[in-house]
């Protein structure tokens, strides 16, 4: 697999192969940190996160990310940690990009959640959520295109526990939900907008403010 640079764009882990030119990788960024500042305005993302996640989609399809093709996923019970390692992301897969799945799946790893999940399958006691997580791959594809995998991934934790005369059985359980869709990124409609976003995130200090290599 090629080597990815990954940044923190607001509460977004963005993964960029190093084909993606320069002018697109800043492009990138940028309307992602304006879709989060949007969103954020209007809807607390730990508190509303479904009209968050739906404020941020549609600021980043009116920006010129052009929905290709949305992920359909089950949502599935995990009931160790070794499940987690096993996500695949063969939903993206799906979707005709071996190379965002690729890149999904080495973001996924650079998250470390199973080392939570760990704790939590040990003794973990209570119910409730283990976190929410954004990934936005972004590749380059064969005719030069950016794709940007939107994946939104929540992970609940249920714990059930049974007293019994002799001794006490305890349940432990996660929910993964897996949502978002691959996109295209339009050039030609995001350079319309370019220097008002840009304006707007210098002025708000919401650019992207660490990188790393993945």
């Amino acid at each position: 697999m090629n080597k990815a640079t990954g940044a923190i764009v607001g509460s977004s882990l963005v993964s960029l192969y190093d084909g993606i030119g320069r002018q697109d990788r800043e492009d990138i960024l940028d309307c992602l940190s304006h879709a989060h500042a949007f969103a954020s305005r209007y809807h607390d993302q730990r508190d509303d996160y479904s009209n968050w996640m739906f404020r941020y989609r549609t600021r980043l399809e009116n920006r010129g990310c052009i929905l290709v093709n949305p992920i359909l996923h089950t949502p599935q019970v995990i009931f160790q940690a070794s499940d987690l390692d096993a996500v695949t992301f063969d939903i993206i897969d799906s979707a005709g990009s071996r190379a965002l799945a690729d890149l999904a799946g080495a973001s996924w790893r650079s998250l470390k959640v199973s080392g939570h999940a760990k704790r939590f399958f040990r003794n973990g006691s209570r119910d409730g959520e283990l976190g929410r997580f954004q990934m936005v791959p972004c590749v380059s594809d064969s005719n030069g295109d950016v794709l940007l995998l939107i994946c939104a991934i929540r992970l609940t934790e249920s714990v059930d526990t049974r007293d019994f005369d002799f001794w006490t059985d305890t349940r432990r359980e996660m929910l993964l939900r897996i949502s978002g869709g691959v996109y295209r990124f339009d050039r030609a409609v995001y350079a319309g907008y370019r220097t008002l976003i840009r304006t707007q995130l210098n002025s708000n200090a919401d650019r992207a403010i660490e990188q790393f290599p993945i």
